[in-house]
């Protein structure tokens, strides 16, 4: 006789759920889908992240580039540790390595990038919520960007203090010391002035901390450029974004895709929501092709077209205004030395000595019109380019009592 089932036998099989779909925010992990974004108003609060690779082409060398970035460049300085130079401990007790290291980086000597004058772009296209950069060249306040709108998330140069008493230096009596291969101490207590960068070991500025807690909530566009991505807390700041929020990276190398909730351009961590793209390649070209995608690329060349040609008139200016200066001090000195006799003997025996010397060079001059072969005359020397005269005969050296090395014929 059949068992009766068993309750429950008959029930059907239920089939294995299929996996709901992850949404993406973009269309791919592309430039252009991150170009389409912002053109179809989806980007109101961009945040750019940026690092050493965007002063690059300013001729500043980035950190870790194997060859050419800084902290291989670092060995002439005997130090322990190519970081070191950055350590706020061994900068305690060696110093000089730093200041040496300064007087190359100090601002001034270099220009922002087309890449930098992407920032002051956003912003005047009401997009920009902020800029976070690790950099300390400063080359972001160059392009008149509001300073508003700017994190230096690692200090700059921009101020200095002491600190051992923490009081404040100016900023021209810093550079002036570093320039003259000198360190800089307190006029109060004697402690070292350094400026106000964020070395190993020390806290980030406060309003660094205070505006990523607001700042990153708000996002809608992230755009990492020119970062490794390797120091911390800044390179956190990636993961602190809405997660439909897309990223976009542009930089030589990938980066950021080992840490926990880092980019995923290979779809790797299956993350909730696809929404990662890249660029491989400098910074100037991956910038310029996105402005040209959203059809900003005019507009940017002019920003930095503009900013270069401002910047060299004020150069061109302070060079002016030195030599007036100089020229000033000159008309001075030269009243001081035909108010003092013995000075005016001086002269006089100078331009007694200047006249002669003049002489000396008609008479020779004279003499050497006389070879068909080229001479060079100074004050003291000459200089003859041809060892043949017109004839082809072959000329000997002759000196004179002058010092000055004549040719002519055997």
């Amino acid at each position: 006789m059949a068992s009766s089932p068993t309750p429950g036998n008959n029930r059907p099989v239920r089939g294995k759920a299929e996996p709901m779909p992850r949404p993406s925010v973009l269309k791919d992990g592309s430039l252009e889908a991150i170009a389409e974004f912002i053109t179809e108003g989806k980007a109101k609060n961009i945040i750019v992240m940026s690092g050493a690779g965007i002063s690059t082409a300013a001729g500043i060398p980035d950190f870790r580039s194997p060859g050419t970035g800084l902290y291989d460049a670092l060995g002439k300085y005997n130090l322990p540790y190519p970081e070191a130079v950055f350590d706020i401990s061994f900068f305690k007790d060696t110093p000089s390595p730093f200041y040496r290291l300064a007087k190359e980086l100090y601002p001034g000597n270099f220009r922002p990038t087309l890449t930098h004058y992407f920032l002051p772009l956003l912003a005047k296209k009401n997009l920009l919520l902020r800029s976070y950069t690790q950099n300390i060249d400063m080359l972001e306040r160059l392009t008149g960007i509001d300073e508003e709108l700017l994190v230096e998330a690692h200090g700059s140069f921009a101020t200095s203090k002491c600190i051992k008493c923490s009081l404040r230096s100016e900023s021209d009596h810093v550079k002036k010391h570093i320039m003259n291969d000198q360190i800089p101490y307190c006029v109060k207590c004697g402690g070292l002035v350094k400026p106000e960068i964020t070395f190993f070991g020390e806290d980030l500025p406060l309003r660094f901390g205070k505006l990523a807690q607001v700042d990153f909530k708000k996002c809608d566009l992230l755009i990492v450029l020119g970062t490794s991505l390797q120091v911390e807390p800044f390179n956190r700041l990636i993961t602190r974004v809405p997660a439909k929020c897309p990223r976009l990276l542009i930089n030589r190398d990938r980066a950021g895709e080992e840490m926990r909730m880092g980019f995923d351009f290979d779809d790797k961590w299956k993350h909730s929501v696809k929404r990662d793209a890249l660029f491989l390649g400098n910074c100037d070209e991956g910038v310029r092709k996105l402005a040209q995608l959203c059809g900003w690329e005019d507009e940017l060349q002019a920003l930095y077209d503009d900013g270069h040609a401002q910047m060299k008139l004020a150069e061109e200016m302070e060079a002016l205004a030195l030599s007036e200066n100089d020229k000033a001090k000159s008309t001075d000195d030269n009243k001081e030395t035909l108010e003092d006799p013995e000075a005016k003997e001086e002269l006089k025996v100078k331009d007694t000595k200047e006249a002669h010397i003049d002489t000396i060079k008609d008479e020779l001059e004279d003499i050497i019109s006389k070879f068909e072969t080229a001479a060079v005359i100074s004050s003291t020397t000459a200089t003859v380019e041809k060892t043949v005269d017109g004839e082809g005969e072959v000329v000997t050296e002759t000196s004179v009592e002058t010092d000055v090395v004549l040719l002519s014929k055997a």
